[in-house]
């Protein structure tokens, strides 16, 4: 089980996104997460142009007021999870569009069939203007499974998450086997539920971080888990 985990992607707010579709269900999701041991939760509802930063704010606080009533010792704080664009620096710099918990760190995501050069492009327009861009489950990239290319990418400036259920997969998964292996061999900065709802994306980790933790240490986990998202909440540079 996670000891104090952060968890930098869920779409948990309710009615802004194909996430939690109301306030129950938003509480129910908070109290699963908690189960799992997380204690601090990102949300981070698909940036559009539509969505009132200022609402989703509202929202985010009147989640944390139903954590207190609940006794839940987990706090939510807010970012967006934004796919790229060309208009995003300007709309960053204008608060339109939001960062993790009011970071440098920006929650980007791109298309699966993305190019390299497209994702590479982004990674350093956003590293250019002072930003730390977080890549979102970087599983789903078919560009990155080349040999180096996920590499390439960090050494654009770009940090690397993946979802917790892409490591669940046994030996004969591939995208798993390949993805356990950038986690064991140090190229992934940060892990996340994606939460959706209570049904088919809940917030699950803890078989995940069992893996981890027995194939790549206790610090390993917590190098995942607490410790980097944590940079974030500080707004620090992971070295």
């Amino acid at each position: 089980m996670l000891e104090r985990g952060i968890d930098i992607h869920a779409h948990i707010l309710p009615g802004t996104d194909d996430g939690a579709k109301d306030w129950e269900e938003a509480v129910s999701m908070l109290q699963a997460a908690s189960g799992e041991g997380f204690r601090r939760v990102i949300a981070t509802p698909h940036f559009s142009f539509s969505q009132n930063p200022e609402l989703l704010r509202r929202k985010a606080e009147q989640l944390n007021e139903e954590a207190y009533r609940g006794s839940l010792d987990i706090r939510v704080s807010l970012g967006q999870e934004i796919l790229y664009f060309e208009d995003i620096i300007s709309c960053l710099s204008e608060e339109k569009a939001l960062t993790l918990a009011g970071s440098h760190y920006v929650l980007v995501e791109f298309l699966p069939e993305e190019t390299f050069s497209r994702i590479e492009r982004g990674v350093r327009e956003l590293v250019q203007n002072g930003y730390f861009p977080i890549l979102a489950h970087a599983e789903r990239y078919y560009c990155l499974y080349g040999k180096g290319k996920l590499e390439d990418i960090i050494r654009s400036g770009a940090y690397v998450q993946m979802n917790y259920r892409c490591l669940e997969g046994g030996l004969l998964d591939r995208r798993a086997s390949w993805c356990k292996k950038q986690v064991l061999e140090g190229r992934v900065h940060f892990l996340g539920t994606d939460m959706h709802n209570m049904m088919s994306r809940p917030p699950k980790a803890e078989r995940a971080a069992g893996w981890i933790e027995k194939h790549g240490g206790r610090e390993l986990l917590e190098q995942l888990t607490r410790i980097n998202p944590s940079y974030i909440l500080e707004d620090k540079i992971i070295s």
